[in-house]
């Protein structure tokens, strides 16, 4: 059955499982393409998208955004993302990839690449460093999500909440990590 767009958008605040996940499933492959054709990997395509899809979640839950037509829903999280990406790609860190280790884990992060070993070694302490400081459940989400690979599905029945919470709070988890770890660049220049 074919939602109207007041009733998709009635869904998504209702956060409507099914819905939302139709949404996500339809638009994401169109959203990979485009980051993949324009230097992007699958995981930035999927950490990209899950920001734009947040972003479109929280805008439809605070009226933020109206429909103007029946495809206007697709085209405004499309354009949340290709925009993301666009501030991505500018902020020059889209070239940098960082790894660590947490014990047994390792966990793949965005980082500054850096030109001496010495400076790579730092950047890698100083991510691990950023991840300890994170609460017990970041630390878990993020694991199970970047190591182990497990679906947001998984780790919504892992931790107890829905799917919509867990890609809020992985998200959450995310942006945390990140301003640890700018934080701590800030006060090392």
């Amino acid at each position: 059955m074919q939602l109207t767009p007041d009733e998709q958008l009635s869904a998504i605040k209702a956060n409507n499982e099914k819905v939302l996940e139709n949404l996500y499933l339809k638009n994401y492959k169109k959203v990979e393409q485009y980051i993949i054709d324009n230097n992007g990997s699958e995981e930035d395509a999927r950490d990209i998208f899950q920001e734009a899809f947040l972003t479109t979640w929280r805008n439809i839950q605070t009226d933020k955004f109206s429909p103007q037509g029946a495809t206007s829903l697709d085209g405004y999280l499309y354009t949340i993302a290709k925009n993301k990406w666009l501030d991505y790609l500018r902020s020059g860190s889209y070239k940098q990839k960082v790894k660590t280790q947490q014990n047994v884990h390792d966990l793949q992060l965005s980082e500054q690449e850096t030109e001496s070993d010495n400076d790579q070694e730092q950047a890698i302490r100083n991510v691990r460093e950023s991840f300890r400081l994170l609460g017990e459940n970041c630390r878990n989400l993020l694991t199970l999500f970047y190591y182990q690979k497990k679906s947001i599905k998984n780790i919504a029945a892992v931790f107890g909440w829905t799917e919509a919470t867990t890609k809020n709070n992985k998200y959450r988890c995310i942006q945390k990590l990140r301003e640890i770890i700018n934080k701590k660049n800030d006060e090392r220049q």
